[in-house]
């Protein structure tokens, strides 16, 4: 963990110290999150949309193949079920 103390300016701004902004990969430009966790400020680099289309894809594809397998294998247990209920 890293800390240091800024100042908060007339406008309520501060500045994120560079040492902290190049530890992050924040920098010009990026937008940042800003939000109350536990009763403290926490500032963290939002994502960039490249970044977010790659979260999307790599979700989309790990849930297609787990669609497919419960698919798969919901074949059978239908079958199984149809099954049974033929017997009574």
């Amino acid at each position: 963990m890293y800390e240091t103390v800024t100042v908060v300016g007339e406008r309520g701004q501060i500045t994120i110290p560079k040492i902290i902004r190049e530890k992050q990969g924040l920098g010009k430009k990026d937008k940042a999150i800003v939000k109350i966790e536990n009763g403290k400020i926490v500032v963290e680099k939002a994502l960039s949309q490249k970044e977010k289309e790659k979260l999307m894809k790599e979700f989309y594809i790990k849930y297609s193949k787990l669609n497919e397998k419960v698919a798969e294998e919901w074949k059978y247990s239908s079958k199984e079920a149809d099954e049974m209920l033929d017997e009574y």
